[in-house]
């Protein structure tokens, strides 16, 4: 029999948004919205290409079981799902959020894409061509990020300079704009805006300063400030001199990891038993009596998923060690084989951890 699993994309208290996934391989999207003791309303799409008739089937008895259950549990009165076996027509997404590139170079090209400051259209034509959902975990976006941080795709090009003002604009490899740098200078001192086509990460904020800075001549140049812009507001300011510059190469590769979180520093408090979805508060107590993220699980089944949404990321030795204080209140919840955990920041994915039961027990 076929292994089909939902894999929480998306959950709130009013919805969810499920990967289908058949024999380990995405082929689907599952989307519910529903009122308790009133109605339930969703989708379900299967790509054409990536399952057969037969798994067709079988997952429809699958999601069928799960929207029957999701019924009786909330008192559901009136249901509609709409069921779809199809190529897509086109993808709408927030920048980043389907990572790389999602059309054939070879017939498109960045003037293609539509941009604005919030939206990333990307329109498909044709046989289905986007994102490779199936999620290999060779090619996550955490891997992606993790090649920014290397310098693998960001090139910065001079627009403009002069001897008192100088422009860069920042590129992906696919020549796609990500910033424009726009700098006065000042004898020794360099002040001016990087505007974002995005809301930026620190460690890409980071990689965009320490290559604008290796640009000017060390010798002749001693204090940077820099104005981290997107949509029109400032969402942080560097200011720094070649020796920290040098801290910072040393923090992006990685070379200052002496930090190791403490255990007693947080804690993870469950505050909500939806039968098949567990919601837990997580909380650092350095960061005072707010939670710094939201853990929400769904324990329908032995392959246990979910996802944290953070509000304080923390570097990875944190999430880890979250990850395993969630997992051990888990244990005290249900058996299970196996924890498949997404971690997000800002809608965007930053870690995931696949946990096994052969490694815990």
């Amino acid at each position: 029999m076929a292994d089909i699993m939902l894999r929480p994309d998306l959950k709130t208290a009013g919805g969810e948004v499920c990967d289908i996934m058949y024999n380990g391989e995405f082929v689907g999207t599952l989307t519910l919205v529903y009122r308790e003791s009133d109605r339930l309303k969703g989708a379900i799409h299967l790509e054409k290409q990536s399952i057969s008739l037969q798994g067709k089937q079988e997952v429809y008895d699958y999601a069928q079981s799960y929207i029957q259950s999701a019924i009786d549990a909330l008192g559901i009165s009136e249901c509609e799902v709409i069921v779809s076996y199809s190529d897509y027509d086109f993808v709408i997404a927030t920048d980043h959020a389907i990572g790389p590139s999602i059309v054939d170079e070879d017939e498109w090209t960045s003037e293609d894409l539509l941009h604005d400051d919030e939206l990333n259209y990307s329109w498909l034509r044709g046989e289905l061509t986007m994102v490779d959902r199936e999620e290999d975990e060779s090619v996550s976006q955490m891997d992606m990020l993790h090649d920014v941080r290397q310098h693998q795709g960001y090139e910065l090009v001079v627009v403009s300079e002069n001897r008192s003002s100088v422009e860069y604009h920042v590129f992906e490899k696919d020549s796609e704009l990500v910033a424009e740098a726009n700098l006065h200078i000042y004898g020794s001192e360099v002040i001016g805006e990087i505007i974002w086509r995005f809301d930026p990460f620190d460690a890409e904020m980071d990689i965009v300063t320490e290559l604008i800075v290796g640009d000017f001549d060390e010798e002749q140049t001693d204090t940077f400030v820099f104005h981290m812009v997107y949509n029109g507001e400032t969402v942080d300011t560097v200011e720094l001199t070649h020796i920290d510059m040098l801290d910072l190469v040393d923090e992006i590769q990685g070379e200052d990891d002496m930090w190791i979180p403490m255990r007693d520093d947080y804690s993870i408090v469950m505050v909500r038993d939806d039968l098949d979805t567990l919601s837990y508060e997580i909380y650092q107590q350095s960061h005072g009596d707010l939670p710094i993220g939201t853990a929400t699980v769904d324990i329908s089944s032995r392959q246990l998923t979910g996802f944290i949404d953070f509000r304080e990321p923390g570097d990875s030795d944190d999430r880890e060690l979250i990850a395993t204080l969630l997992l051990e209140e888990l244990d005290k919840e249900q058996e299970y084989e196996t924890f498949n955990l997404s971690m997000l920041y800002r809608n965007k994915l930053i870690d995931e951890i696949l946990f096994e039961t052969e490694q815990l027990h």
